[in-house]
């Protein structure tokens, strides 16, 4: 085991490095919704919002190795928690992150989600139908005080502002899920409400 007097081995420090693997990811995702929301600039924002959902799964992925690593029951059921919640703030996304990935096949028409009957890829037949209803593309949802950017994805909207505010959400479910496994608990959202709460007070 690494300690103070030995070299720091990244093997045993799994959850920490899955926490800062989620940080950097979330602050993709916040750096391009602000840019999105701040700056006049559609084209960048078109090119911006489908590798905002791609980080959006790497803030999941950060998380979830947090978890495998973490050592008591405590910690790791505070994660699935917040796993859970993420997944529920964020219907689709990681639908719509495979498809984003697998391009070259939903472009086809014979992604796993266009045709899940047929089990071996290779059995799948292009379809332009298919294709065309998954397409995806970055539109404004002007429903409220302000426009919110939304990147559709075939059936799937995401709202990327409340994906990034759960994004960040989860982030610090992680850091308290560390805290907690490390023995010094903090009450349930402190983390999100001291950095995000005196923001939006």
């Amino acid at each position: 085991m690494s300690g103070a007097d030995g070299p720091w081995r990244p093997t045993e420090h799994g959850a920490n490095i899955g926490h800062s693997s989620a940080w950097m990811a979330h602050r993709k995702v916040a750096l391009d919704v602000h840019r999105m929301l701040h700056e006049d600039d559609p084209e960048r924002a078109i090119l911006d919002a489908p590798y905002t959902v791609m980080a959006l799964r790497q803030v999941l992925r950060g998380v979830e190795m947090t978890r495998r690593h973490l050592k008591s029951d405590a910690a790791r059921a505070l994660l699935g928690d917040g796993l859970a919640a993420f997944d529920l703030a964020v219907p689709g996304g990681k639908e719509a992150r495979d498809v984003i990935e697998h391009f070259d096949e939903y472009a086809m028409g014979v992604g796993r989600l266009q045709q899940p009957d047929v089990r071996t890829p290779r059995a799948r037949r292009p379809d332009d139908a298919l294709s065309e209803k998954y397409n995806h593309r970055l539109e404004w949802d002007r429903s409220g005080d302000e426009p919110r950017p939304v990147y559709v994805v075939g059936p799937y909207r995401i709202d990327l502002v409340a994906a990034e505010d759960a994004a960040f959400r989860l982030h610090c479910d992680a850091y308290e899920a560390l805290l907690l496994d490390e023995g010094n608990p903090a009450p349930r959202g402190w983390a999100y409400q001291l950095r995000r709460g005196a923001r939006h007070g």
